[in-house]
């Protein structure tokens, strides 16, 4: 299991290489690789955090053409079979009442989270009756056409709606999976989720 994560982070430095120089989310991935690394014999709810965040990491770079597709599905199946693991029940603990209540809530904060990639995401039910308005349509439209787009574009393009008012829309399709959130503070920008 030693070699595994071994061998795993260096493929993820491997892949890292294709990042543009002094492209930030290249530093953010290492930080989340090593994080990984340091803490594989702690599966704690940070630990499984961290894979999901590097996941994402890895797919945002994917969207931009800065890794490949066939590399990108090998790294993150690997990682998704050390989260199902993570996750298994522990059978040599002592108090298992407390073991059971820890893997709960770790679990429930994984659903929470909604940027898994895991089985759980999968057979998470939809919201059965979203309707898209037009609004989400044509932000949709725009997400389709630019690949990815911040809320200033939006507000580009949708001239009579406020900022909070697409944020909110960004949120209800964000919620019901069609795109997905990347980046921090004002560098957040979306692109379609499938």
């Amino acid at each position: 299991m030693e070699d595994k994560f071994i061998q795993l982070t260096g493929a993820v430095y491997k892949l890292l290489d294709f990042f543009p120089e002094g492209e930030p989310l290249k530093n953010r991935a290492k930080e989340k690789a090593l994080s990984i690394m340091d803490n594989r014999n702690n599966a704690s709810g940070q630990f499984l955090e961290d894979i999901e965040v590097l996941l994402n990491y890895l797919k945002l770079a994917k969207s931009f053409g800065w890794i490949d597709s066939i590399n990108f599905l090998i790294i993150s199946k690997e990682y998704e079979k050390i989260m199902g693991q993570a996750s298994q029940p522990v059978k040599k603990a002592e108090n298992t009442k407390i073991v059971a209540q820890t893997q709960k809530i770790t679990f429930q904060k994984t659903i929470e989270n909604q940027v898994s990639f895991t089985e759980e995401k999968i057979s998470q039910p939809k919201v059965a009756e979203f309707s898209i308005s037009d609004r989400q349509k044509k932000i949709l439209q725009i997400l389709s056409e630019k690949g990815h787009a911040q809320v200033s574009d939006f507000k580009t393009v949708l001239n009579d709606v406020t900022k909070r008012t697409i944020r909110r829309d960004l949120d209800e399709l964000l919620k019901n999976g069609e795109i997905i959130r990347a980046g921090e503070w004002n560098q957040v920008f979306y692109q379609l989720g499938h």
